[in-house]
């Protein structure tokens, strides 16, 4: 079976663009007997090993992200032409979504979703309107008329069955894995000697309402108001929502001195690394996640995580993390206390942590995906 992969329209700076890197990667590597043709921009190639399998078939194309109108023709016209074009029987598409005509092609189309869906489909995200409404059409309809779809968890799996009412048959969920890098790179004493702030914890996330980063704040201050003690919060931060962005900041003015709270932004995995490698402890206070991989990217650097008991977070982070409660932020400030104070408590999460993670790698999510598509 001759099947397609389309890559197109990802910005580099996306959660999807690390599946997708990482897809590929792993693809690569695996036993394929049948033509895959992967189409990919530029900008993703370049950040590809050379690719030696015969079977596999890149096709560069043109980044369309910027334009959703100019994205919305690519996939919804000018892919399927191409498809028909290439005689190809199958479709997997990572993006999200995908073409809306493929039955009618007698082309099945196998669907991975990565979106955090009651956020998506509820709530006001930040951005173009235009964009946003679109994108929330034909994600929805992309669910409903593909063959197969991929979720991250079973909780991903449960919420989308219940909220778009479609066939539990065709939905699987399939872990996510951890990027090589963060299971290679050593510790950097360079990065330790010269990076300004000594004493500190760390969360990786996006500045979006659901990620819940005043209340984060609210513990955190908390914390240093009864304790005396001194500590800074480093948020390793993409900006989505500006309005939301400029609140936390001027909570932080009205609350903090200044250098306690830090914002850092467009960070490389090195740079990551090590800041997971020297911070206290890793929290992330989201109400809504599909599985939360960073996470498991801070269990790696043997950095002790602390983490909100709500959606897929559970089920991915088992007994190795601490929880708390995000609506309550004396919650949050006792769990920050018992990992900073309570060492034997710490430890006991660190030794867990150290196991759990390595039940995450891209070759099984690669496996079992191929199996799928094998169907």
């Amino acid at each position: 079976m001759i099947t397609a992969i389309d890559m197109i329209g990802t910005n580099l700076g996306s959660g999807t663009k690390t599946y997708n890197l990482n897809f590929c990667e792993n693809l690569s590597k695996s036993k394929i007997e049948n033509k895959i043709y992967i189409f990919i921009t530029k900008d993703y190639l370049n950040n590809i090993s050379k690719n030696e399998n015969l079977n596999i078939e890149y096709i560069v194309k043109s980044n369309f992200l910027k334009n959703i109108f100019l994205r919305i023709l690519w996939m919804q016209f000018f892919l399927p032409l191409e498809l028909k074009f290439l005689k190809v029987q199958q479709l997997f598409s990572p993006m999200n979504m995908g073409p809306i005509s493929l039955k009618l092609l007698n082309i099945k189309f196998t669907l991975a979703l990565h979106s955090n869906l009651p956020w998506v489909f509820f709530s006001k995200m930040p951005g173009n309107f235009l964009r946003n409404f679109l994108t929330k059409i034909l994600m929805e309809i992309s669910i409903r008329v593909c063959d197969r779809l991929i979720v991250d968890s079973e909780f991903a799996k449960n919420e989308i069955i219940k909220l778009i009412n479609i066939n539990e048959k065709k939905v699987f969920s399939i872990y996510l894995g951890i990027d090589k890098k963060f299971l290679s790179e050593k510790k950097n004493d360079f990065f330790l000697e010269n990076f300004e702030y000594k004493n500190y914890i760390i969360s990786v996330l996006s500045c979006v309402r659901y990620h819940n980063i005043i209340n984060l704040l609210k513990g955190f201050k908390l914390l240093k108001e009864e304790n005396n003690i001194s500590l800074r919060f480093i948020f390793a931060l993409q900006i989505l929502d500006k309005k939301y962005f400029e609140e936390i900041k001027k909570f932080v003015k009205d609350n903090f001195k200044k250098d306690e709270i830090i914002f850092l932004h467009n960070l490389n995995n090195n740079f990551l690394i090590n800041l997971y490698k020297n911070a206290k402890f890793y929290i992330f206070s989201s109400y809504c996640e599909v599985f939360g991989l960073t996470s498991l990217e801070a269990m790696s650097q043997g950095c002790p995580v602390i983490i909100s008991n709500r959606s897929a977070l559970t089920e991915i982070n088992s007994d190795a993390v601490e929880y708390f409660n995000p609506d309550n932020e004396n919650d949050i400030k006792d769990s920050m206390y018992k990992i900073l104070f309570d060492e034997s408590y710490k430890n006991k999460i660190i030794e867990k942590s150290k196991i759990h993670y390595k039940k995450f790698n891209w070759e099984e999510t690669v496996s079992k995906t191929l199996k799928i598509l094998s169907y």
